[in-house]
């Protein structure tokens, strides 16, 4: 009896040891498993804010394609949005927009007055933009030239003032609803931020020009950015313009075309989603 119970003793022990022992080795198994490094943590966390904006419902597609390729490629990604905002010296990459504004004082320290030139022509006195954006405008303006065709800047840096008074005679002679499909609130206007230039005539009719064709083609190899693309009105709260482009750079217009569908509201949003963390 006292040797049964003693092997009973003994395989219970050495049970009881295997089952340690294998619980134990499944433990550090798991804990040896890689899991997401902080760099891939900050991508997820970054998409998780992204997809959190209320993103109009026709747009859901889009929007989970866009986080699917990044979260696939996190790691590549991640280094692409670092040089990018790296290259940001200019802090050129600020979010602006009906929920995003700058105070009524606001004005960049760096703006310069556009005077008559040899690269493009001007259709009023006074203009201003942000000097190196005018020396990438230059660059741009003289390739076009060489081809042959000139690029009329009819718009640059608004003040707060400015831009309420635009807005306010918009919606008298429009209406509301109207003036706000094509006229931001003083505070939210991209002119603010002397990066964004109105060409030509400031008409849909303008994309069919020849200037306005050569912009659509080349001006993102010059750092220029269409800010209201056709079909996006949802999106970006503005109808499309086809004269208005805002300067980025050209690293963040690529970053822009390969991974948010070449639309800078996605971009945008996404950085400062990013930034915010």
């Amino acid at each position: 009896m006292k040797a049964g119970f003693t092997r009973f003793v003994a395989a219970f022990m050495l049970l009881f040891f295997c089952v340690c022992t294998c619980s134990c080795s499944k433990k550090k198994t798991e804990e040896e498993e890689p899991g997401l490094t902080p760099e891939e943590q900050k991508i997820v966390d970054a998409v998780n804010a992204f997809t959190a904006i209320p993103h109009p419902a026709e747009y859901a597609d889009e929007i989970t394609a866009i986080t699917a390729s990044i979260d696939t490629h996190k790691m590549d990604f991640y280094h692409e949005i670092e040089a990018v905002i790296a290259a940001d010296t200019e802090n050129y990459l600020f979010l602006i927009d009906r929920t995003h504004t700058v105070p009524e004082d606001y004005e960049p320290e760096d703006l310069v007055t556009l005077v008559k030139n040899d690269s493009y022509p001007i259709n009023k006195t006074g203009m201003k933009i942000r000097e190196p954006v005018e020396a990438a405008l230059r660059v741009m303006a003289d390739a076009a030239r060489a081809d042959g065709l000139s690029l009329l800047v009819s718009s640059a840096f608004r003040t707060y003032d400015y831009q309420k008074m635009l807005y306010e005679r918009n919606i008298q002679q429009m209406g509301k609803e109207a003036a706000d499909r094509e006229s931001a609130p003083p505070g939210t206007s991209q002119h603010h931020l002397g990066t964004a230039i109105d060409f030509g005539s400031i008409e849909d009719s303008y994309a069919e020009t020849k200037p306005g064709k050569w912009l659509t083609a080349h001006a993102a190899e010059y750092g220029f950015s269409l800010s209201f693309p056709e079909g996006y009105e949802p999106v970006t709260g503005y109808r499309w313009e086809c004269w208005h482009y805002r300067y980025l750079g050209k690293l963040a217009v690529d970053f822009q075309k390969k991974w948010f569908r070449d639309v800078q509201q996605y971009m945008m949003e996404f950085i400062n989603c990013y930034k915010n963390l």
